[in-house]
């Protein structure tokens, strides 16, 4: 199955439409997240809580570095 398929926010995007995407061991991702959030004060507070716990997640991740 394919992750589109799996996950509610990448299955809303259109085939052609640009994405980026973040990963844990990124040292900058956390506080992209949280710059994220502040730029975009109108998100649920549901959305806005689990982006800042996707955040404190990435922060604790075990293998950090400089992106590649």
């Amino acid at each position: 199955m394919s992750l589109k398929k799996t996950c509610r926010t990448l299955a809303k995007v259109a085939d052609n439409e640009p994405i980026f995407v973040l990963r844990a061991q990124d040292i900058s991702a956390p506080e992209t997240i949280l710059h994220w959030i502040i730029q975009n004060p109108a998100i649920s507070e549901d959305k806005r809580a689990e982006a800042f716990a996707c955040s404190e997640e990435m922060r604790r991740w075990h293998k950090r570095k400089s992106a590649d």
